[in-house]
């Protein structure tokens, strides 16, 4: 950042010396930090306290701020938001990787104004920390209510059995394979697909890439087809 002049700079630059393949766009250069309230209206100061302060209070999270309030967002993500063909949220931490992307001002609602098919890819297991006892549907209720209306329409979650080896590490923690509740989502009006897209081996309970690279272009495929109708301008069809 020192170096050259801004984050936005910053990641860009860092991007190529990585050579990552795609792109990395930050949300927002702002300078702010994430903050936790609790159900118990106790509250909590930085990422990296939430998790701790959580077990603490042994009360669900209520709803998390950034500090300050809705920065601005980079011109350059909402650009990429806007022309993006298919929109994915997660996986990922709930509270701390997901949802602090959508208190940006304008970025959910952008997301929500797009034609564009829009995922939310359910987590395998819940976290130890953010979502203990939390449903597939209580994942997606906290998103929405932290977003805006329209922002999902399709819900992709993992049908395949998290190996047995791993269920005795994690349920040390609190945590265990989430649960699909098929019907609270149907309710939300959002469709689910679920797939076997967990890894069958390895010493984490963690999404296949190639699983879920399948998985999610199949999903599109089935669900749009693309016109093209001159620059930047297309067509959906079902």
């Amino acid at each position: 950042n020192g170096v050259t002049g801004s984050f936005e700079e910053a990641v860009r630059q860092m991007s190529q010396v990585l050579a990552i393949t795609g792109q990395v766009i930050p949300v927002t250069s702002a300078d702010v930090q994430l903050e936790a309230v609790f159900e118990n209206g106790t509250q909590v100061v930085g990422e990296s306290k939430i998790c701790d302060f959580k077990k603490q209070q042994d009360c669900r999270i209520h709803h998390v701020n950034l500090i300050p309030a809705k920065p601005e967002p980079l011109p350059s993500a909402l650009e990429a938001i806007r022309d993006a063909d298919l929109i994915l949220l997660g996986p990922g931490s709930l509270y701390t990787s997901v949802i602090p992307n959508l208190l940006v001002e304008g970025v959910p609602q952008a997301i929500a104004e797009t034609d564009v098919l829009k995922i939310y890819i359910c987590n395998i297991m819940t976290q130890d920390g953010e979502t203990e006892g939390y449903t597939a549907a209580d994942h997606v209720q906290a998103l929405m209510e932290h977003g805006a209306p329209g922002m999902v329409d399709l819900c992709l979650a993992n049908c395949a059995p998290v190996p047995e080896n791993l269920l005795g590490r994690y349920e040390e923690e609190g945590a265990v394979p989430l649960v699909v509740d098929r019907e609270r989502i149907a309710a939300m009006g959002l469709e689910l697909v679920e797939r076997p897209v967990a890894r069958e081996k390895g010493d984490f309970a963690r999404h296949d890439p190639d699983k879920l690279a399948e998985a999610v272009l199949d999903i599109y495929r089935q669900r749009a087809m693309r016109i093209f109708r001159g620059k930047n301008r297309y067509i959906i069809e079902e």
